[in-house]
């Protein structure tokens, strides 16, 4: 799912920069939104702003997290300091602002600052060489009259994200302020939203409630590109399933007629991606008079 969300966030950004910014920075108004990978790598932020807000000019970077990772403070750290770098004014580096915006609670970030201590130090000895302070906006704290108030429809998708807004009331007015043909993408990306939302908060009435709102909705909602995904993510899960099934096929065969051999075909079947080419090992290995015939099969293989 993590290529889905990051579709659907990709979308929604790029699509109104300003209206994140009235989200999560009031004030704020958007200059330039870069879109360029860091100079020297291929990290992608989710989201460069070069914004000015009070009279300052400065970068706003906002990293959005569906899921639990450890090392995202780390991460944060090295965008604040390649983006310092990568955008300058005036031959001078712009001012960076940094923060983790956790969708879920499930993402829900270490509490700021990130230390970094000296290695090679004696335990209980070791001396701070950094202290990195970030911000974290949680999205379930947010109540949906923060986002209705706006008015953005590129914000709607995030309603049921929000304190209260895991209902179907509120998904259903998401739903009708979404009506527009132009506003088909959000309203899928809303869906996917808030189908995640019901799953992880165990409301599993609402999500059948959901589904069959979304099957009323698919005349509507299926020339939409974010449609698509939903589709293609639909394929790919029933293709790993077939690969799967298929590797656990052979080595199952292998392990009853050569069990001797059990380790080395779950090593081959491992590095093969292809379901056709795994129905020919099975018949190979079928045609295998002995184990040592069907053990140079394998070999052959895992050249």
């Amino acid at each position: 799912m993590e290529k889905i969300w990051d579709n659907s966030l990709s979308t929604l950004i790029n699509r109104h920069p300003q209206a994140f910014l009235d989200l999560l920075l009031p004030g704020a108004v958007c200059l330039v939104h870069h879109r360029t990978k860091l100079s020297g790598t291929q990290r992608q932020p989710d989201a460069v702003l070069e914004v000015q807000r009070y009279d300052e000019t400065f970068i706003f970077n906002p990293e959005l997290q569906s899921a639990q990772d450890s090392e995202m403070a780390e991460r944060s750290l090295l965008y604040h300091v390649l983006l310092g770098s990568q955008h300058r004014r005036d031959n001078k580096p712009l001012p960076v602002r940094s923060c983790v915006v956790s969708l879920w609670r499930r993402a829900k970030m270490a509490p700021s600052p990130l230390l970094l201590t000296q290695p090679g130090e004696p335990p209980g000895q070791q001396a701070e060489r950094i202290r990195y302070f970030y911000e974290t906006i949680e999205m379930w704290e947010k109540r949906p009259e923060n986002i209705l108030d706006l008015g953005h429809a590129v914000l709607y998708p995030l309603l049921p994200l929000t304190k209260g807004g895991a209902t179907q009331k509120i998904v259903m007015l998401m739903f009708d302020l979404l009506s527009g043909r132009q506003d088909r993408d959000y309203a899928v990306i809303g869906y996917l939203f808030a189908a995640h939302t019901f799953k992880l908060l165990k409301q599993f009435d609402d999500l059948e409630w959901l589904e069959r709102r979304f099957l009323h909705m698919q005349d509507f909602l299926k020339e939409s590109p974010a449609y698509q995904w939903i589709l293609e993510e639909g394929r790919e899960e029933e293709k790993a399933k077939n690969l799967a099934q298929a590797r656990q096929a052979v080595v199952d065969f292998v392990q009853k007629r050569f069990p001797e051999l059990a380790q080395l075909v779950e090593e081959v079947v491992a590095t093969i991606d292809s379901q056709a080419r795994l129905i020919l090992l099975t018949g190979d290995l079928g045609g295998a008079q002995s184990a040592e015939e069907a053990r140079q099969i394998l070999s052959e293989l895992a050249q």
